[in-house]
């Protein structure tokens, strides 16, 4: 999830256990606690692009690293505050405000290696957007009234109220998800269509709207589901891939590095030159509805794997996660 999120996060849990010891100013503590997992952004001028995907959310992420940051700073701000307050509380608010920042990072797409690094699992749950301004808008509001109200017992109350319904936000995405594996997998057997795996990815700025992405021997199918869409039938648009090449090329370093941040889900793709272009497509298409686009592809060219002329492709169709604003919103309430 984006910056503000998580530091909106970190200081309502954070705020929940230390409001009635320091007031407002858990607010403050608990958002820069929030956000310390995602310094490992400053190791990527160490990195190149699809090295850094191996780093990024890794051991900076993981309940490991959040335990020692929690023991540590508890100690450090227990002494601060000249013991007045237990030393297992400090603990307590910095675990919250650290690891609830790596478990919200991993009900999104790009996964979170949270038992890095004894094993680097990306776990990922697919049902939230990094882009989901319903989610922070319900965080900022418990905030906001916390900041106003004098009373510790309403401003502990506020922020209570605020997390429980942001994650009964988030358990609605994911049962709005199961909603649409379901839908998907259904349409595949009314077609007899046979397939590997199923891969169901959020859309932004929303949770009804899903991409279906189905695995087969050949390519992929792909398709976008509402739950506004009721019992609408889905249509799946079929994408070649050119799945053979990774045989050859699968044990070159970044390319391993690349596939493995694909979960399985890579699509091929290879012109008369050589030269190969690798998508992770388990984001979904750019577009919902017609021929799939994708973005940002791993490329090179069979026959230079030199690790300089392996790249991740940042040019052409640079439009970000959101293309035709309007046609996603109508595709959200079912109107496409």
């Amino acid at each position: 999830m984006d910056s503000l999120t998580q530091g909106l996060l970190g200081a309502a849990t954070f705020a929940i256990v230390k409001n009635k010891d320091i007031g407002k100013k858990s607010l403050l503590i608990g958002a820069m606690a929030g956000t310390l997992p995602d310094l490992d952004v400053l190791l990527a001028p160490f990195f190149n692009d699809i090295e850094f995907l191996t780093v990024h959310r890794s051991v900076s992420h993981s309940i490991l690293l959040a335990i020692l940051l929690s023991l540590l700073l508890g100690e450090l701000f227990y002494r601060y505050y000249n013991r007045k307050q237990t030393r297992k509380s400090w603990n307590l608010a910095f675990f919250l405000a650290i690891f609830t920042h790596s478990l919200l990072d991993s009900c999104t797409t790009y996964g979170t290696k949270l038992i890095s690094p004894f094993n680097d699992h990306l776990f990922s749950l697919n049902s939230i957007h990094v882009f989901e301004p319903i989610y922070t808008a319900i965080l900022f509001a418990g905030i906001f009234i916390h900041l106003l109200k004098s009373k510790k017992q309403l401003r502990t109350n506020a922020m209570k109220f605020s997390l429980i319904i942001s994650t009964c936000y988030l358990l609605v995405g994911i049962a709005s998800k199961n909603h649409a594996y379901y839908h998907f997998k259904s349409q595949l057997e009314i077609e007899n269509m046979a397939y590997e795996d199923i891969l169901v990815s959020p859309t932004p700025l929303n949770i009804f709207l899903w991409h279906g992405i189905v695995k087969q021997k050949e390519g992929y199918q792909f398709s976008t589901y509402s739950i506004f869409d009721g019992k609408k039938p889905v249509k799946f648009e079929f994408v070649k891939s050119n799945n053979e090449i990774l045989i050859d090329v699968a044990n070159e370093r970044l390319i391993k590095y690349y596939l493995d941040y694909t979960q399985g889900f890579p699509l091929v793709k290879k012109d008369e030159n050589g030269n190969i272009k690798i998508y992770a497509i388990k984001y979904g298409p750019i577009n919902y509805f017609g021929k799939p686009e994708f973005v940002y592809p791993l490329s090179f060219n069979l026959n230079n794997l030199s690790e300089e002329k392996i790249i991740i492709e940042h040019s052409g169709k640079v439009r970000g996660p959101i293309k035709n604003f309007k046609n996603l919103c109508k595709r959200i309430i079912g109107q496409i």
